[in-house]
């Protein structure tokens, strides 16, 4: 593997990489990138050279092979736009494994916690005619049982007229 010396130009950067004719040979090279539709290995001084395409659009000889792209040290059979389409998927999978594990642990506090406000709302000092009522959905509420009790008042009729007789015989 040979050295990017600091004294030398960009025009011998790029016969050093130019004169590489194949792949392996070219990832050999130091600082060198291969674009495998003009089969040409092409300098590369970028600091991380999967991505060079995002900052040298014109990496390659070719616009269309600008992603295609195949760099060190990943080698000959995968592109740069093959590496990133996976740690983009890598990523996003744990982003959704983090959230959906997040909105349960939320969820579930969320549930303990309206539970504990319902054993919060029982009154210390209950009827014992007041039972526990279950409804469907899996909450809980106090009631009273019994009927409520009502005054001779509320028994009788609100009208008093002749027709009471009428409709009661």
């Amino acid at each position: 593997m040979s050295s990017l010396n600091p004294l030398e130009t960009p025009d011998d950067h790029l016969r050093r990489c130019w004169r590489q004719q194949s792949c392996s040979p070219c990832l050999s090279e130091n600082a060198c990138s291969w674009c495998p539709f003009t089969q040409s290995c092409t300098p590369n001084t970028h600091p991380l050279p999967l991505l060079a395409p995002i900052s040298q659009p014109d990496i390659c000889p070719h616009w269309s092979e600008r992603w295609e792209v195949r760099t060190q040290p990943l080698g000959c059979n995968i592109s740069a736009i093959t590496a990133l389409s996976i740690l983009l998927s890598i990523l996003s999978t744990i982003l959704l494994g983090l959230l959906a594990w997040t909105t349960t642990v939320a969820y579930r506090r969320l549930r303990r916690a309206e539970w504990d406000w319902t054993r919060a709302s029982i009154p210390f000092n209950q009827p014992q005619s007041w039972t526990k009522w279950h409804s469907t959905s899996g909450r809980s509420r106090w009631a009273s049982s019994a009927a409520p009790s009502s005054s001779p008042e509320e028994q009788q009729p609100l009208l008093n007229s002749q027709w009471d007789n009428v409709y009661r015989g």
